[in-house]
């Protein structure tokens, strides 16, 4: 029995002791496996970060490989080789890790085994935030010198006579230093505290620092580039346009329809997103969009006709191009008791709206659909830019 009993405890011992050895290899190796793929999930979030802020391609990776390969020795400590390779494709970067340990037997030796070998492999992938040009076109032109409120309208119309902060003298006599005299808001301010609400944004989101760019333009009887497509967000702050002068019937008028050729000349065609030469665009718009090509309407009575909403036939060249086109409309508000408004804006529609201050909206909306709105108070164009922005833009906006 003696004999019986040792030929057979030795082969019973060893199965016993291979189930340890395995079970030790099966624990190691799950351990091996979570320490790859969290590296990989590490390096990739890292080449993320580096080009989110606007990193060149190369460094991104080496920052992704470094922290790959430092985050699988705090894991999983020494004994193991690690082999983490990262590559960006458009907007798409891509970790495969390949993992391998050898984890030391203490029954199987006994019978000339004495480790077993494990390799793991890992893949994962994130999307990059797209390269994105904002154009900022503002309006400028005299009736955006209204005042922002139904309240600011009553004043400068009971202090002047006239419900416009009309800006045509330089020796602060005219309505407009009137207006800023009294601490009158009006339109063009609010759009610029607008302008920069969104500035502000951009900049409170370290994801979009190296993405973002932005190129500010404005019009009235002329269509300017203020500022030229820059991430230095302070620049356009500091560019912000101020109030069109109308010394005669030209300056200051609208001629929307005849100058916005250049700027979607300018603007071009979107790209990707997947480099700062092919960045996704996005079109902003601030307006009342009265088309006013001159003010000598109010003597020259046939030109009344072209006091009217824009063409917006541009709209369609701009998305046809791959453009997002967002629009605020700051609404013309009426004027009912002012001949100049009954003899042109007060007029029928031509569009469908009653009059062609309604018409306005209509043909707005019909170009930037969702991402269109009226603003008629100061407090909703304030928020206005920054809420098409999160809606129309391609960047994510969490941190």
């Amino acid at each position: 029995m003696a004999t019986v009993f040792a030929l057979v405890a030795l082969p019973l011992i060893g199965l016993l002791g291979s189930a340890v050895d395995f079970t030790r290899a099966s624990v190691q190796q799950a351990r091996l496996q979570a320490a790859s793929d969290a590296a990989v999930l590490a390096g990739v979030v890292a080449a993320k970060t580096e080009l989110d802020r606007g990193t060149v391609e190369a460094t991104a990776l080496a920052a992704a490989r470094g922290a790959a390969q430092a985050f699988f020795q705090s894991n999983f400590g020494t004994g193991a080789t690690f082999d983490a390779r990262f590559g960006l494709s458009g907007l798409t970067i891509s970790g495969n890790g390949t993992a391998s340990f050898a984890q030391a037997n203490a029954f199987m030796g006994l019978f000339g085994f004495p480790s077993t070998p494990m390799e793991v492999r890992s893949q994962t992938q994130a999307s990059v935030e797209p390269f994105l040009n904002i154009y900022l076109l503002i309006d400028i032109s005299a009736s955006m010198l209204l005042p922002a409120t139904s309240a600011g309208i009553s004043r400068m119309s009971s202090g002047t006579g006239c419900a416009l902060a009309c800006h045509n003298k330089t020796d602060g006599s005219d309505t407009y230093a009137w207006a800023v005299r009294n601490n009158i808001l009006m339109r063009y301010q609010v759009v610029n505290q607008g302008v920069e609400n969104l500035l502000n944004h951009i900049r409170s989101r370290q994801n979009l620092s190296g993405r973002v760019r932005v190129e500010l333009w404005s019009f009235d009887h002329d269509m300017r580039r203020l500022v030229n497509l820059t991430s230095d967000l302070t620049r356009v702050a500091n560019n912000f346009p101020a109030p069109a002068l109308a010394s005669n019937d030209e300056a200051a008028a609208t001629r929307f329809d005849d100058l916005i050729g250049t700027f979607v000349t300018a603007v071009g065609t979107s790209g990707s997103g997947a480099s700062r030469q092919d960045a996704r665009k996005l079109v902003m718009i601030a307006t009342d969009g009265v088309n006013d090509p001159t003010r000598a309407w109010t003597w020259n009575t046939p030109l009344r006709a072209q006091v009217r909403a824009f063409n917006m036939a541009f709209c369609d060249t701009l998305k046809a191009r791959g453009n997002t086109v967002a629009i605020i409309n700051t609404p013309y508000l009426p004027l009912p008791w002012d001949w100049g408004y009954n003899a042109t804006l007060g007029q029928p529609g031509l569009h469908g709206g009653e009059t062609r201050v309604d018409d306005i909206p209509i043909v707005m909306r019909r170009c930037a659909g969702r991402y269109f709105t009226a603003a008629s108070d100061a407090d909703a164009i304030r928020s206005a830019f920054v809420a098409l922005f999160t809606a129309a833009s391609p960047v994510r906006l969490s941190q």
